[in-house]
């Protein structure tokens, strides 16, 4: 049996989410507190690989849920209560994607250590590794509608779909690697649940105690504004561009642009604030035409919200 502690995938880890290494009830562990975080891995010579997780969620809450998908066919979900995703495979080369796919609001992820914990991967025989392949890199900066939160319905964690919101089909059609750093109900001047502060916060780190290291990407997508609505148009456009001066400075080699939420909310502000910060900006006005519940695409608005992004985009790759 071969083990790779998290300490093995920590290089892996952080190309594809906001993953750092925690100690979780004595023992070191792969963490993270942003749903579509994920791990790509290659296996040769695999009959059977183990995900070990440790279900670190509010019991008062819903489970969350892993997912993971092989060669980039279909996601299969898995609770986090199972502590243990057994997966067969051929010895043949394969790409195994693991990612978190739900949560709920109720979760304390920000000082309650209630976020998502791997503890390890486990093989019969063979090895596992990165890939070999370097993906242009995409940060997609939001809230729960980037999160992936209530695409398939109204029950919190087994209804999000990390996998399948409009970021994961936009970095799919693009074949590129995402990172995501947003959280439900997140602004730039309202906290997000789980007792995440703002936007200008979460953004420099990634729990109450831990300061994040910002990745290299190719390319930073800020979608915010919706949960602002609540606020003065004032006070937004002051938050909004104190905000995305922060994105600027946080990333300053690379290619920022500013995305119209799909509800048009503050969308004359938000084009103000970035030609006044020579950003590109994104139009989405008709670009998502399906809802769960009005505000969050249901899984046909996202496949139409992320095949459109992906065409916009594609002249960047």
């Amino acid at each position: 049996m071969n083990k790779y502690l998290p300490t093995d995938l920590i290089a892996i880890a952080k190309r594809t989410g906001r993953w750092w290494l925690k100690p979780i009830n004595g023992q070191e562990v792969l963490y993270t507190t942003n749903l579509g975080s994920y791990l790509r891995v290659h296996t040769a010579g695999v009959h059977q690989l183990q995900v070990n997780v440790y279900p670190n969620y509010n019991h008062q809450s819903a489970q969350q849920q892993y997912t993971i998908r092989i060669d980039g066919q279909q996601w299969h979900r898995y609770p986090a209560s199972a502590r243990e995703i057994a997966l067969q495979l051929t010895a043949d080369p394969h790409e195994i994607e693991i990612m978190t796919g739900g949560n709920t609001d109720d979760d304390l992820v920000w000082a309650g250590d209630q976020g998502f914990t791997i503890t390890g991967i486990e093989t019969d025989d063979g090895v596992l590794t990165a890939s070999p392949h370097r993906r242009p890199v995409i940060d997609f900066i939001g809230d729960s509608i980037t999160a992936g939160c209530w695409v398939a319905g109204q029950h919190p964690a087994s209804d999000y779909r990390s996998e399948t919101n409009y970021a994961a089909i936009c970095a799919d059609i693009l074949n590129a690697d995402s990172v995501r750093i947003a959280y439900s109900a997140g602004g730039v001047l309202r906290r997000a649940t789980g007792g995440v502060p703002t936007a200008d916060q979460f953004l420099t780190h990634t729990d109450a105690h831990t300061r994040w290291q910002p990745n290299q990407p190719d390319l930073v997508i800020i979608n915010l504004g919706v949960n602002d609505r609540r606020f003065t148009a004032t006070d937004f456009k002051c938050a909004y561009d104190k905000f995305i001066q922060q994105v600027v400075t946080t990333f300053p080699t690379a290619k920022i642009m500013v995305m119209i939420p799909f509800s048009q909310t503050y969308a004359t502000i938000i084009k103000t604030v970035a030609v006044h910060h020579q950003l590109p900006i994104i139009e989405t006005a008709g670009w998502c035409n399906s809802f769960t519940d009005g505000l969050h695409p249901d899984q046909a608005g996202a496949n139409e919200a992320g095949q459109r992004l992906a065409e916009f985009l594609s002249t960047a790759f």
